[in-house]
C-alpha cells in the first residue's frame, strides 16, 4: 500500500495524507471504455475483506491435521475452532466499527468467522468513504456496462485491518465458458493398449465402463455411509436430469436408471430442468460423478449468478459450505467459465481470500478438488495471454488439481494433453508438501533459475486424468469432448469412493489430499510424454515423476484402495 501524497495521485486531489491506497490501476483493461461518473445515488453492494487474526497458524494447522503420520491425522476442526484462526482481532473490528458507524453505515457479516463484510452505500458515498471516483465502464465486446473505481484509499489508522475492498479495481472478463476441445487426432484407436479391450479402444470418447476398466474403479456401488460428493454449479450451468437418466441407460444399464443428484441452492441459485438450459458443465459433471461413484449421494450445488462477478459465486459458496452442519466431504469445483481461471484476471488479495477459505474447508475434512483449465501453460487465447500464467484457483495449495490426459494413436499408454494446464503460482509459495519433488523436476529440466516463470510458487497440477468422455446435453450424445473438468470429475469420483469407504470402516474421510499424495507417489500412473504449450510457449513437457502437464499421473484405484486402508 502506498501513502496517498495528493500532487502525485491525480485521481485523488484534495485527499488527505492520513489516507493510503490500497489499490489501484493505471486504466481500464483492453475492451473496456470509460463512458462517464456513474450516478451518485445508484447503490452499491461492498465487500469488505478484513485482516485475520492467525492465517498462517490455520495453514499449519490442516497441513498437521492432513498428513499420514502425524499424531493429528484426520482429526478435522470445528467451524468454531477454525474461527479461532480466522476471526479478526478485536482491533481490527473495534477500528473498522469506529470508521462505518461514523458514516451512519451498517455493516452484515458473510463469513462464518466475520472475516468479510457486506455493507450497502450510494455511490457518492463509496466515493467519500474510499476516495475513490467510480465510474460506468462499457465492455465493448459483449455491450454490457460495469460500475468502477480505478483507485481507492482507506485511512492509515485502518492500514493492515482491511485487506481489499470488492468491487473496486477488478473488472470482469467477458463471460463465455470455455468451449472443450474436440479431438483432433484420428478416431482410430490404439492397437498396443493391451491392457484396455477392444470395446474401449474403438472410440477416443471415455465412458464410465472404460474409466472402470482404465484405472480400476469398482462398479459395485459404495455402502451406506454419511458420505456426499458435491457438484458445484455457478453463471446458471444446469444439470438436467432427464439427460442423467439417458446417461444411465446407455452407460450404466448395470444401475437403476432413475438414480439421480440432490439440490442446495444459495444466492438466489437455480437448476432449470428445461432440456434447451441443459449445462456443458453441469450435464458432465453430474453423469460422471453419479456414473462413476457408485452409490454414493451426489448433491449439485447450485450457486445464483452476480452480474460480472464469478469471484464474488465462488467466496460466497465457500462460506455457505463453512456455515453446514456437515459439508459434502468430497466438493468438487470443474468451473470452465473464462471470468476466472487465471491468476491474471484475478485480485492477488481476494485470490488469497478465497484460497483461505479453501484451507477452512481443508480443517473441516473436506477433499476440495478443480480442474487446471484447457489453455495450456498461458492461458486463454482470447485478448491478450500471458506466458506461463498459472490458473487459478487450482494455484491455490489447499486444493487438489487435475490436469488431463490423452491417448495418442502412437502412443500406447496414457500421454500429457496439450490441452492441460500447469505452471507455478505467482500468488503462492511452494507448500512443504510439495517442495522435494518439485525441486526434483526443476533441478532434472535445468529451470532452477528459470525466469520465465515463478519457481518458488505453488506448482500444478497435482494429478492428471483422462480428459475426453462421451456425456448427454440436450438428449444429445456429445462425443470427443476434451477438457480437464471432465479430468477432475474422474479424480472427484475416486477420491469420493474413497471416502466411503473409509467412513464405513469408521475412520475419517480423506480431507485435504495433497501431502497424502506427494507422500506416495506410486500409487499413481506416471506419464512421462506429453506437453502444454500456450501463449506463443512451449510449455511444460512430461517427465518421469513430477510434472507441470500431468502431476503424478492418472490414480490407480486399487493403489490407493490399499493405501487409505492402512492409514
Amino acid at each position: 500500500m502506498l501513502i496517498i501524497v495528493a500532487a502525485l495521485v491525480p485521481l485523488l486531489v484534495g485527499v488527505a495524507s492520513e489516507f493510503v491506497v490500497l489499490e489501484r490501476r493505471d486504466g481500464p483493461p483492453p475492451g473496456f471504455s470509460s463512458i462517464g461518473p456513474t450516478p451518485g445515488s445508484e447503490v452499491l453492494t461492498l465487500r469488505f475483506g478484513l485482516s485475520s487474526n492467525n492465517i498462517p497458524a490455520l495453514h499449519e494447522t490442516v497441513y498437521d491435521i492432513s498428513t499420514p503420520g502425524n499424531a493429528l491425522y484426520g482429526k478435522y476442526l470445528s467451524q468454531e475452532e477454525i474461527n479461532k484462526f480466522v476471526a479478526p482481532s478485536a482491533d481490527t473490528l473495534s477500528r473498522v466499527s469506529s470508521w462505518l458507524s461514523g458514516s451512519n453505515f451498517t455493516s452484515v457479516p458473510v463469513t462464518p468467522a466475520g472475516d468479510w463484510i457486506s455493507v450497502n452505500m450510494t455511490v457518492a458515498q463509496a466515493n467519500d468513504l474510499l476516495a475513490a471516483d467510480f465510474s460506468t465502464f462499457q465492455d465493448r465486446t459483449i455491450n454490457a456496462t460495469v460500475i468502477r473505481t480505478l483507485c481507492y484509499a482507506i485511512p492509515s489508522n485502518l492500514q493492515g485491518h482491511i485487506d481489499w475492498v470488492h468491487p473496486t479495481v477488478k473488472f470482469p472478463v467477458t463471460r463465455t465458458r470455455a468451449a472443450s476441445f474436440v479431438n483432433r487426432t484420428s478416431a482410430k484407436p490404439p492397437t498396443s493398449l493391451a491392457s484396455i479391450s477392444a470395446d474401449c479402444r474403438v472410440s477416443s470418447s471415455w465412458t464410465p465402463a472404460c474409466l472402470q476398466e482404465l484405472y480400476g474403479i469398482p462398479s459395485t456401488p459404495a455402502k451406506p455411509a454419511a458420505n456426499v460428493l458435491g457438484v458445484s454449479g455457478f453463471n446458471n450451468d444446469f444439470a438436467n436430469k432427464r439427460d442423467l437418466k439417458t446417461f444411465l441407460q446407455l452407460h450404466r444399464p448395470d444401475i437403476n436408471p432413475n438414480t439421480t443428484f440432490d439440490l442446495i441452492t444459495l444466492d438466489g441459485g437455480l437448476n432449470n430442468q428445461l432440456p434447451q438450459n441443459a449445462g456443458n458443465t453441469g450435464d458432465p459433471d453430474t453423469q460422471y460423478t453419479v456414473g462413476l461413484a457408485t452409490g454414493v449421494p451426489v448433491t449439485y450445488i447450485s450457486t445464483g449468478t452476480l452480474p460480472n462477478d464469478l469471484l464474488t459465486e465462488m467466496l460466497d459458496q465457500a462460506n455457505f459450505l463453512l456455515k453446514l452442519e456437515n459439508p459434502p466431504q468430497t466438493i468438487l469445483n470443474s468451473n470452465s467459465d473464462t471470468s476466472i481461471g487465471l491468476e491474471s484476471v484475478v485480485s492477488p488479495a481476494m485470490g488469497i481470500s478465497l484460497c483461505n477459505a479453501y484451507a477452512q474447508l481443508a480443517a473441516r475434512g473436506v477433499s476440495y478438488i478443480v480442474q487446471t483449465g484447457i489453455w495450456g501453460a498461458g492461458g486463454t487465447p482470447f485478448g491478450l495471454c500471458k506466458p506461463f500464467d498459472p490458473p487459478f484457483p487450482a494455484s491455490c495449495p489447499f486444493v487438489t488439481a487435475v490436469g488431463g490426459t490423452f491417448f495418442d494413436n502412437d502412443e500406447p499408454e496414457e500421454t500429457g494433453a496439450f490441452i492441460s494446464g500447469g505452471g507455478f503460482s505467482t500468488f503462492f509459495g511452494r507448500p512443504r508438501y510439495q517442495d522435494a519433488a518439485v525441486s526434483a523436476y526443476l533441478q532434472a529440466t535445468n529451470n532452477t533459475q528459470a525466469t520465465a516463470f515463478n519457481v518458488s510458487g505453488r506448482a500444478v497440477p497435482d494429478v492428471s486424468a483422462i480428459a475426453q468422455i462421451s456425456y448427454i446435453s440436450d438428449g444429445a450424445i456429445i462425443d470427443g469432448a476434451s477438457a480437464t473438468e471432465f479430468s477432475a470429475d474422474i479424480f472427484a469420483s475416486i477420491i469420493a469412493l474413497l471416502t466411503n469407504e473409509r467412513i464405513v470402516a469408521g475412520k475419517p474421510g480423506l480431507g485435504f489430499l495433497n501431502p497424502l499424495i506427494y507422500a506416495n507417489p506410486g500409487a499413481f500412473n506416471d506419464i512421462t510424454t506429453g506437453s502444454n504449450p500456450g501463449c506463443n510457449t512451449p510449455g511444460f513437457n512430461a517427465t518421469g515423476g513430477w510434472d507441470p502437464v500431468t502431476g503424478f499421473g492418472s490414480p490407480s484405484y486399487p493403489k490407493l484402495q490399499k493405501l487409505c486402508a492402512v492409514l
